[in-house]
């Protein structure tokens, strides 16, 4: 949003009583997580990422008809009945087909097919790519490949649905999810097997960078990736290790509990409020937006919201009393966290962690008796991380590959480094120029 300095930054129709403020929080933006009815099925999402990512769609065309059109197309062709028998085995019976080509994944994103968490879930990706697009993808295919390809082309229709709704929050790992998914999409093949991992990562990055930076929104600046440490999933986790104990999991679990107070208090706050083709943005560009504010009269508005928010959730916390907008809105979002400090709004944002731990984070976190639960990568996917960072050079130095890393919200100690290097010396994708780091180099696998 580019905003002229007298363009209202935030929500110009802001309940200005306690008798307008909703006594409900709803969240709609920046996370698919709410305090139930999170489930979602991996193949719609991913059918519907690549749906965004495409611009097409499949509608209406069930995968029993598929099969029958392919087989008219090659009885056609052929000739010999056997023939087909054999493509039906191969392809269709187990449903193999579905490892051609990413495309195949439409048929998992047609209407009806998913339900509202897959297109929550999905949405959160579509905001990451902030529409970028895939015009098709090149999978090295053999003719009979080639040939079933083409039968479900025919079907397909241009599809525009699926757009960015939101500036993203975290635009450096909303660059780094581009990149690493146009890496991807030139491999079709290894995108096919490696689409689920892939997003999975991308989620938890995603929810854990988001719940370090909401807080950070003061400056008005885009956020930075900040340090959440990480071990591998066979190293040991020690008290002396003070970076895992105090800025892994116990950090990002602290973070997360400011997610849902801090995301429903955004929402009143969005300055497009009620209009459905709006795009949402992030509280920081809020925050900038009232420091470029020629307008006189934001902190009036924001001190008489804050006053009518205090008086209707029945809060005796403390406000700030300044004559400057900014310092208001720091006393919206004190209100905002602390409503759900006591009663039963304690226990729904409670709810709310343990449902984005459940959903976005559980691969990634380990429970390791007296250390407590920490954050793990598993060698998988260390490999597709490794494969992403590298990209299209051949090699990159260690000290790079860290830094790419971090750049993706993965940070690690130096013991962690020590035992990434010994795992790459064993999967025999590193070359040494001499012992220092810095002479290290490490391959992509594929």
């Amino acid at each position: 949003m580019t905003m002229d300095n007298y363009t209202q930054p935030f929500n110009p129709t802001l309940p200005q009583t306690a008798e307008k403020v909703p006594n409900k929080n709803s969240l709609s933006s920046y996370l698919p997580i709410r305090t139930k009815g999170n489930d979602f099925d991996v193949d719609a999402v991913i059918g519907l990422v690549l749906r965004g990512l495409l611009r097409k769609k499949v509608e209406g065309y069930s995968y029993e008809q598929f099969v029958a059109d392919c087989q008219s197309a090659f009885e056609e062709k052929l000739g010999e009945e056997e023939f087909w028998q054999v493509l039906k085995e191969m392809y269709f019976e187990n449903k193999d087909i579905f490892t051609v080509s990413p495309e195949l994944l439409l048929f998992r994103a047609q209407k009806g097919e998913f339900a509202a968490g897959d297109s929550r879930v999905a949405s959160m990706y579509t905001n990451l790519l902030q529409n970028m697009r895939v015009e098709e993808f090149d999978a090295k295919l053999n003719f009979i490949e080639r040939e079933m390809l083409s039968t479900l082309r025919g079907k397909m229709k241009s599809d525009s649905s699926l757009q960015a709704s939101e500036k993203p929050y975290l635009p450096y790992l909303s660059k780094a999810f581009r990149d690493d998914l146009k890496f991807l999409a030139s491999r079709p093949k290894y995108l096919l097997s490696e689409i689920e991992s892939f997003l999975s990562f991308y989620g938890f990055a995603y929810t854990a960078q988001l719940s370090l930076a909401i807080t950070d929104w003061r400056s008005g600046q885009e956020p930075v990736a900040k340090p959440l440490y990480f071990i591998m999933d066979h190293e040991r986790a020690s008290n002396e290790r003070t970076h895992i104990k105090n800025h892994g999991y116990k950090l990002f679990n602290e973070s997360a509990t400011r997610l849902f107070p801090m995301l429903t208090m955004l929402e009143l706050l969005q300055p497009s409020v009620g209009d459905k083709n709006a795009i949402k943005v992030p509280l920081w560009e809020i925050s900038k937006g009232i420091q470029e504010s020629k307008s006189t009269h934001l902190k009036e508005q924001l001190e008489k919201f804050a006053r009518a928010f205090k008086s209707q959730r029945n809060l005796d916390t403390d406000l700030e009393e300044s004559e400057l907008a900014l310092d208001w809105l720091g006393n919206v979002m004190k209100l905002a966290l602390a409503q759900f400090s006591v009663g039963e709004r304690f226990n729904i944002n409670k709810k709310y962690v343990s449902e984005v731990e459940k959903y976005l984070a559980s691969h990634f976190i380990q429970s390791r008796g007296r250390s407590g639960r920490v954050l793990v990568l598993n060698q998988d996917y260390i490999i597709l991380l490794t494969n992403l960072v590298v990209g299209e050079k051949d090699k990159l130095r260690f000290h790079e590959l860290i830094t790419a890393f971090e750049q993706r919200g993965i940070f690690v100690d130096k013991q962690t480094e020590q035992e990434l290097i010994k795992f790459y010396e064993r999967i025999g994708n590193v070359e040494r120029m001499s012992d220092s780091g810095d002479a290290v180099y490490v391959r992509k696998t594929i």
